[in-house]
């Protein structure tokens, strides 16, 4: 008679698969929760009824990347564009700039030897004025 052999599990640590089941569900639980905020936190722009209906649309003046550039000088003049201009008039100059930048960015620079008042009152004229950012410079001196 032959004998059978019997073979035995061997006898070790086993591995329990409770705790890792209860973190792998939770984890795509929350995965199934926050899904649907990443989805519809994007922003959804519908065209306008003329552009759909191939209407013609109102002509709206061109915008370009006109800057309102000023240099305060020394001597009390101002340059806006590197063109001389009253001082007086510069208030109603600066609007009509603005309105047809895309940025609506300021660039603004004095000589060293400008009373910081005035540069600080030029700021405050244009952020008033609509200026997006006032950009501040520091002209280098031709030789």
């Amino acid at each position: 008679m032959a004998r059978k052999r019997e073979f035995s599990k061997p006898k070790g640590p086993s591995i329990n698969l409770g705790p890792f089941s209860d973190v792998v569900t939770s984890l795509v639980i929350m995965f199934m929760l926050t899904i649907p905020f990443l989805v519809e936190s994007g922003i959804y722009i519908s065209r306008s009824l003329p552009a759909r209906l191939n209407l013609p649309t109102p002509q709206q003046p061109q915008k370009s990347d006109i800057k309102v550039n000023i240099h305060m000088k020394a001597d009390g003049t101002i340059l806006l564009n590197e063109e001389p201009v009253d001082p007086a008039i510069l208030p109603d100059l600066i609007p009509k700039l603005l309105a047809r930048s895309i940025k609506k960015q300021a660039l603004l620079s004095a000589d060293e030897e400008v009373i910081y008042e005035n540069v600080i009152s030029m700021i405050d004229l244009l952020k008033e004025k609509g200026a997006s950012d006032v950009l501040i410079m520091k002209r280098v001196k031709k030789q």
